[in-house]
């Protein structure tokens, strides 16, 4: 009895020692990232006893993340000095080359074509309907029987080529002659060498100086002007070349349908409402995608009259800018 009581005794005095027979887990230091540190220092975390008791560090701002871009629905504008350019054929470095600014050769859409000086490919049709419209250089451009009667065209002269339809090209003189091209399908050349002579049909060409433009508006009869080419613009598809006056700003605007548009004379801007100063003065040969329905602004910022040839698959209209 006596050990009993001797061992209970010294149990008990072990116990208010802080002493056990069992041992204790051992205790992970705290981690300074989180907050905890060395009480006995003052500077740990919430369990600290010395100055900074109650204290956390400060976390690491968060990085916001950027504003997604605006939608702008797939517009482009493409510069001159942008454009990529490649033969068309691979096998002939010497030959025609292209710059593909939307679309592609096997669906339909815009692009460069360059001939170069003194090119005369024999008479050909190609499946798709085509616009084209002259950049620089002065191309001739007729359907099978009428090559006596074609013209040299200058800057901003148009044709509508309706597919399947032989025709024959000339780039004549010393220059290199540069065209804007809308197909309406894919691009392709047949050669038909021996076609006779055909019908005008759908085919249309008009050269600059016969262009005749009337005011967009009546009652503004010194604003925005239109010379229509090929179409009616009440149903679309329409071609037309627009003119704003020196110093015009048409302001912000949308329209029903995209547009393709390729500047020919003068210096304007065209821009986006996200964009601050109203868009940067762009050259002669510059290429844009217009999307329908979002908001847009032109002006006019050389001393002589802009001038660019538009291609809208359907109706023209113009709508007033989006309430913000």
């Amino acid at each position: 009895m006596r050990h009993l009581a001797l061992a209970s005794a010294l149990a008990s005095a072990l116990a208010l020692l802080g002493c056990s027979s069992s041992p204790k887990p051992a205790t992970t230091p705290p981690d300074p990232s989180a907050g905890g540190g060395d009480p006995a220092a003052g500077t740990g975390g919430t369990g600290g006893t010395g100055a900074g008791a109650g204290m956390t560090a400060d976390a690491a701002p968060k990085k916001e993340a950027p504003p997604p871009p605006p939608d702008t629905g797939g517009y482009r504008l493409v510069p001159p000095s942008a454009l990529k350019w490649a033969p068309v054929d691979p096998s002939n470095a010497a030959g025609p080359e292209l710059a593909i600014v939307t679309g592609d050769l096997q669906k339909g859409g815009g692009f460069f074509l360059k001939l170069p000086a003194g090119f005369k490919p024999p008479l050909h049709t190609h499946t798709a309907d085509y616009h084209a419209v002259v950049i620089s250089g002065a191309p001739k451009h007729w359907i099978a029987g009428e090559e006596k009667k074609a013209q040299l065209l200058g800057l901003g002269s148009y044709w509508f080529q309706p597919g399947g339809q032989p025709h024959g090209d000339e780039c004549p003189g010393k220059e290199p002659c540069l065209l804007y091209i809308v197909v309406m399908g894919g691009f392709d050349f047949t050669p038909t060498p021996n076609a006779k002579p055909v019908k005008p049909e759908k085919y249309f060409l008009k050269a600059r100086k016969d262009l005749k433009f009337a005011p967009a508006d009546p009652k503004q009869p010194d604003g925005v002007k239109l010379a229509i080419v090929s179409g009616d613009p009440k149903v679309g598809p329409v071609a037309y070349m627009v003119e704003l006056p020196p110093g015009l700003n048409a302001g912000l605007h949308s329209h029903t349908s995209e547009y393709h548009a390729l500047v020919v004379e003068g210096a304007p801007a065209h821009w986006l409402p996200h964009e601050r100063g109203e868009g940067e003065p762009v050259p002669t040969g510059t290429y844009w995608f217009q999307p329908g329905g979002y908001d847009h602004g032109d002006r006019c910022t050389s001393t002589a009259p802009c001038r660019a040839f538009v291609m809208m698959p359907k109706a023209l209209d113009v709508k007033p800018p989006a309430k913000k």
